[in-house]
C-alpha cells in the first residue's frame, strides 16, 4: 500500500523516468546471465544494499517482460518528419530530402521509410517530445515545413544523449 501511495504523489514525469530506468535495467539485464533481481541484489563495495522481497513467480514475470521487450525491439518515441509524399515522384523526392539533410547535418541518422502509399523521411530519436525542439529549430532553416511526430518504434540505443 505504501508503494501505491508514493506513486500517486510522484508527478507524471517522475513516473515516466522511473519506468524508463526500470526498462533500461531490464534491457541491460537481458544481456547479462543473471536475473534482474539477482543483479539488483549484488553487493558492490562502497554502495548501498538492495534487498528485494517478492512473491513466488514475480521474477519469472520480470523475465517474461524482458523477452517481450527484446522481441518488440523498440519503444514509443519522437522524431522530426521532414518529408511525406506518395505517387511516382514520392521515392525520388524522399531520397533528395534525405541527401539534403545529410549534406547539411552529416551527424544525423536519417530514416527513410515506406508505408503504402507514403514515403517518409524522419530524423532524430527522442524519448520525450520537448527533447526534439532544439533540432527542430535548426532544421526549420532548411526544411520550413518539418514537424515533430510520435513514432512507435524507436530503439533504446538510438535515443539522443
Amino acid at each position: 500500500m505504501i508503494i501505491f501511495a508514493a506513486l500517486k504523489v510522484l508527478s507524471d514525469m517522475k513516473i515516466q523516468l522511473l519506468f524508463l530506468c526500470l526498462f533500461c535495467l531490464v534491457v541491460a539485464n537481458a544481456q547479462e546471465d543473471t536475473s534482474l533481481v539477482g543483479k539488483l541484489q549484488e553487493r558492490v563495495d562502497g554502495e548501498g544494499v538492495i534487498t528485494i522481497y517478492d512473491e513466488d513467480g514475480i521474477e519469472e514475470l520480470v523475465n517474461i517482460q524482458v523477452e517481450v521487450n527484446e522481441r518488440i525491439g523498440g519503444v514509443e518515441g519522437w522524431r522530426i518528419q521532414l518529408y511525406s509524399g506518395s505517387g511516382p515522384e514520392g521515392k525520388q523526392s524522399a531520397l533528395k530530402v534525405k541527401g539534403k539533410l545529410l549534406g547539411n547535418f552529416p551527424d544525423q541518422d536519417a530514416d527513410l521509410s515506406f508505408t503504402s502509399p507514403f514515403w517518409r523521411v524522419r530524423v532524430g530519436n527522442y524519448r520525450h517530445k520537448h527533447e526534439a525542439l532544439q533540432l527542430l529549430n535548426e532544421l526549420r532553416a532548411i526544411f520550413p515545413n518539418c514537424y515533430i511526430v510520435k513514432d512507435g518504434y524507436v530503439k533504446m540505443d538510438k535515443f539522443e544523449k
